[in-house]
């Protein structure tokens, strides 16, 4: 019996769920400091208060395309729990100012949320009858599709009162850059990570008469 079927038959949560919860739980406390602190200068001109307003959804997306969807099991705790560290680590990246105090910092996390949002759209889509190149180009054309959307809401809130600044037209290409490439190493993990648990699946011994 697979270790989904005798968590199913013990009553039992998988570790999955409980990571789940935590992240979500952890998001909600560190959302709260700017809230608490909102005189702190790291904050300052970082558009706290539309984070506060955005990254809260982060815990309802899955859930709620699960829902939508028929809540076909299993349901999908990697996708939700990828999608929630862009947030948080968005937030303590904020708190401990390291987008001022170390060079390049914000060109990795653009890279590395690409790359989280792209597999976990990949992910999703292996819900679905599609083909491994579908999903990839898939994962790869709606991430991509939001790091335009992220840059247009950057430029609205950040950068309209800098448009002066020949830089900010090289931070976002650079910014855009990073995540394509991002979203090209997502999208590929969630091929491998799918490849993998069907190849598990497949390997997986027949149930005997005391499992059925």
């Amino acid at each position: 019996m697979s270790r989904l079927k005798q968590l199913e038959v013990d009553g039992r949560l998988p570790t999955a769920f409980w990571v789940d919860a935590g992240l979500k739980g952890t998001l909600v406390l560190l959302l709260l400091l700017p809230l608490l602190f909102a005189d702190l200068e790291q904050y300052d001109g970082k558009g706290m208060s539309w984070r506060l307003l955005v990254y809260p959804l982060a815990g309802f997306i899955i859930p709620l395309l699960w829902v939508t969807n028929g809540s076909r099991p299993p349901y999908p705790y990697l996708a939700d729990n990828l999608v929630i560290l862009p947030a948080i680590a968005d937030v303590v990246w904020n708190t401990l100012d390291a987008y001022d105090r170390l060079d390049r910092w914000d060109d990795v996390n653009h890279l590395v949320n690409a790359m989280i949002f792209s597999a976990v759209i990949g992910l999703w889509a292996a819900r679905y009858p599609l083909g491994a190149v579908t999903r990839y180009l898939l994962a790869l054309g709606i991430c991509v599709s939001l790091q335009v959307l992220w840059e247009i809401g950057e430029y609205m809130v950040f950068v309209a009162n800098a448009k002066d600044d020949p830089g900010v037209y090289q931070d976002t290409i650079g910014d855009l850059t990073l995540g394509f490439f991002g979203s090209l190493l997502g999208a590929a993990f969630a091929l491998w990570a799918v490849t993998g648990e069907e190849r598990e699946a497949e390997f997986e011994p027949a149930p005997s008469l005391l499992d059925r």
